[in-house]
């Protein structure tokens, strides 16, 4: 079975929260046994290609991403989680990640003024660089608020795509902390989505939510081990019953190789 990890932290090489912790463990206990696993995240300027052993994949140099009227390329590169088999892609764009932070100015502790632009360029580049690799996933697992426009892409601009026509799309909130609120329209603007997709409709209080974009076209919702009831209002008004997947590594990792098999009917 093939899963595809969509999200912007994995431990050692960039964190902001639990998550990254939790995503150092679990794919990599995954592929021991017996699944596939590809890991996108963004190339942060805090990761160090020499102290990561990070090298180029040739073949996938130069992929193209649109944003907004911007065609930008990007190189992927790969390096191997310690003391692991698994291999990790980086999404690498200068413009986009050089700088040296993640979503937030380490000098003024601010949200970046481009970071729509920027998350734009890499949920946009996941779903490029999977096309380009030629690899089907039977599962996208977007995890957090900074992959909440995967599921909307695979539903609306990517939605023609073969590589994507058997894919489910599990949405994981593993805690409280939600930074994808943006004003106005831009940032789905930016995606050039088909003309039938109303992007209006997504604005409540001038805000477009990324997170609550993701739970609207995702398949499955599954919350982790931090989160409790912050979110039960809106899982209530999108009617949504999610899926408590909680416990040690150990367990997490038993529980989700359950979860895949049940959800996709496949064994293995």
């Amino acid at each position: 079975m093939k899963i595809l990890y969509a999200a912007a932290e994995i431990a050692p090489f960039a964190r902001m929260t639990y998550t990254a912790d939790l995503l150092r463990f679990l794919p990599a206990s995954l592929q021991d046994q017996g699944f596939e696993i590809r890991i996108l995240l963004p190339k942060f300027g805090t990761i160090n290609d020499r102290r990561n052993r990070l090298h180029e994949v040739i073949r996938l140099s130069g992929i193209e991403v649109e944003v907004g009227d911007q065609i930008d390329t990007m190189k992927i590169k790969v390096a191997s989680i310690p003391n692991a088999k698994l291999q990790v892609y980086f999404l690498d764009n200068d413009k986009h990640f050089k700088r040296k932070g993640m979503f937030d100015n380490p000098k003024t502790e601010k949200f970046y003024d481009d970071n729509d632009e920027r998350l734009a360029f890499y949920n946009k580049g996941v779903l490029e660089t999977v096309i380009n690799l030629g690899w089907e996933p039977d599962i996208i697992h977007c995890h957090d608020w900074p992959a909440g426009l995967i599921p909307l892409l695979v539903r609306t601009k990517y939605k023609n795509e073969d590589i994507f026509k058997n894919t489910q799309i599990v949405y994981n909130l593993h805690h409280p902390e939600n930074k994808g609120q943006f004003k106005g329209t831009k940032i789905l603007d930016l995606l050039g989505l088909p003309e039938e997709v109303d992007v209006e409709s997504y604005l409540e209080d001038g805000e477009i939510d990324l997170l609550k974009t993701g739970l609207k076209h995702s398949d499955h919702v599954v919350t982790g081990n931090h989160l409790k009831d912050q979110f039960d209002d809106l899982f209530d008004e999108l009617n949504i019953n999610p899926t408590k997947i909680q416990g040690s590594p150990e367990d997490v990792s038993k529980k989700f190789a359950d979860y895949y098999r049940k959800i996709t009917g496949k064994d293995e």
